[in-house]
């Protein structure tokens, strides 16, 4: 039997191998040459041309050849071990796309998780739907259309707020200990991903939730606001900022920092980026904050700000993923992350799985986002009002 199985798979190699060339649009004459021009390990590529032979001759359910090249394109992305790179299809590339441009369908707030890991709401958006509906930050989400949030976590309750404009999302809510239940209409979002107030009588605060398309254009409504009403210093708040966009931080800080690099990368084929500004002349007194949920394009931002030495990180040290990923889509509704390089600080460091540690550390106590309980705002005003 070992003996028939090799034999069997000398037989693939001669005819199988080919003719699935030719069946691609090749020639037998052309099969080895294509093969060698894509692989310097044609033994492990005709192995895995005899494997998916062998699942489509002998597998007893139909399946389609769109199905297993799916599978196979997320095996070998899931291959490479980088929890950032991901075949995108679906409802993964729809929340993507939502994500990264800033518009969706949903009801217009940002969650977190409270310390004992439940969903709450931090910010309900003006005019949105859940602001109608009177939800207020610090609701505690408990089930989402019947469906528990402690079995959803916090990625399922969000997938589940979200859906087609025009539907209804039935939530249920604790509000101080008292359950709530609301019907609430979902709308199209066009996702705010900057709030600002004054902080003090001259000190600005902005809020970036995530750098996406409109981020640097809000934030240069939001600051021309602030120093209309007297703003002279800043705070800048990236904690639980994802990341986002590298153009739309890049675009932000030429509206804070000096000229001068911002971020760089370097590819595996040799390709170098180097994100400049022209900036501004005299930046204002700022202080940046940061958590460990502070990610991606949150941390070039607080990076270039320390590196440059024109302003003061405070908070947690960030998370760490210093990774540059490329979407590379395929003209349909589907596209491969991918991660290309590992960026640097102005400086040349790296911060992947080391983040950025802050030049004022401040351990998050209090209500995150609340000025009358956040402890490490409160801390960035002091600092500031003494400069």
């Amino acid at each position: 039997r070992i003996y028939n199985m090799k034999d069997t798979t000398k037989n693939y190699f001669k005819i199988g191998v080919p003719a699935f060339l030719m069946g691609a649009g090749l020639s037998i004459g052309m099969g080895a040459a294509v093969v060698y021009s894509v692989t310097d390990h044609p033994k492990e590529l005709m192995h895995f041309l005899v494997n998916y032979m062998d699942v489509k001759n002998n597998y007893f359910r139909p399946v389609s050849d769109a199905t297993l090249f799916q599978g196979a394109s997320e095996g070998m992305v899931a291959a490479l071990g980088d929890p950032y790179s991901m075949v995108l299809s679906g409802e993964k590339y729809d929340s993507f796309m939502q994500s990264a441009l800033g518009e969706y369908g949903g009801i217009g707030v940002v969650m977190s998780l409270t310390q004992d890991d439940k969903p709450v709401i931090l910010t309900v958006f003006p005019n949105g739907t859940a602001q109608e509906a009177g939800m207020q930050p610090g609701d505690i989400i408990t089930a989402v259309d019947g469906q528990d949030t402690t079995e959803l976590g916090i990625n399922g309750t969000a997938s589940a707020v979200r859906g087609e404009k025009g539907t209804t999302v039935e939530m249920d809510i604790d509000r101080n200990g008292e359950a709530m239940h609301f019907s609430v209409s979902r709308s199209e979002i066009t996702l705010p991903t900057v709030q600002s107030y004054m902080a003090g009588d001259d000190i600005g605060y902005i809020h970036i939730y995530s750098f996406g398309k409109h981020t640097a254009d809000e934030f240069r409504d939001q600051l021309a606001s602030l120093k209309i009403t007297g703003a002279k210093k800043l705070i800048i708040d990236v904690r639980m900022n994802p990341g986002g966009l590298i153009d739309s931080v890049v675009a932000v800080a030429d509206q804070i920092l000096t000229k001068g690099t911002v971020v760089s990368y370097h590819t595996k084929g040799g390709q170098s980026e180097d994100f400049t500004i022209d900036g501004v002349e005299n930046p204002m007194p700022m202080v940046v904050l940061i958590d460990k949920n502070s990610a991606s394009a949150a941390e070039i931002l607080a990076g270039a700000v320390q590196d440059k030495k024109e302003g003061t990180i405070m908070g947690e040290t960030s998370y760490g993923k210093g990774t540059v990923q490329a979407v590379l889509q395929d003209g349909g509704q589907s596209a491969l992350k991918i991660s290309i390089a590992q960026y640097l600080t102005p400086s040349g460091k790296t911060i992947d799985k080391v983040g950025i540690e802050p030049d004022i550390p401040v351990e998050q106590t209090g209500f995150l986002f609340n000025k009358d309980h956040d402890n490490v705002l409160q801390k960035a005003v002091e600092v500031l009002e003494g400069k």
